[in-house]
């Protein structure tokens, strides 16, 4: 990891810790474009996404990880909890 990329992931976690989603969001996104690989900053994008209620493009980020990392437990488990999100349906309630 670049010395570029160790402050930027720093900078997206003091924003992260502020409350600062959609900012914290941006620079993972960064960091992701340069290191496609970058386990770490793809888990957080996906957290990112999770916190804004953005549940397709958190999915995703969680899914790209696993396939990096078939074994990436937490990964797994938010890919599982937002399919069974995404797949409810309650035909008492309203669903589009």
């Amino acid at each position: 990891m670049s010395k570029n990329i160790e402050i930027l992931m720093i900078d997206a976690a003091k924003l992260e810790e502020t409350g600062d989603f959609r900012a914290a969001l941006e620079k993972y996104q960064e960091i992701t474009l340069a290191e496609t690989k970058n386990v770490e900053a793809l888990f957080r994008l996906g957290e990112m996404h999770h916190q804004l209620g953005e549940l397709p493009k958190a999915l995703s980020a969680y899914i790209r990880v696993s396939d990096l990392e078939p074994d990436h437990k937490k990964a797994n488990v938010k890919i599982t909890m937002i399919q069974s999100i995404m797949d409810y349906f309650n035909p008492d309630l309203y669903n589009p």
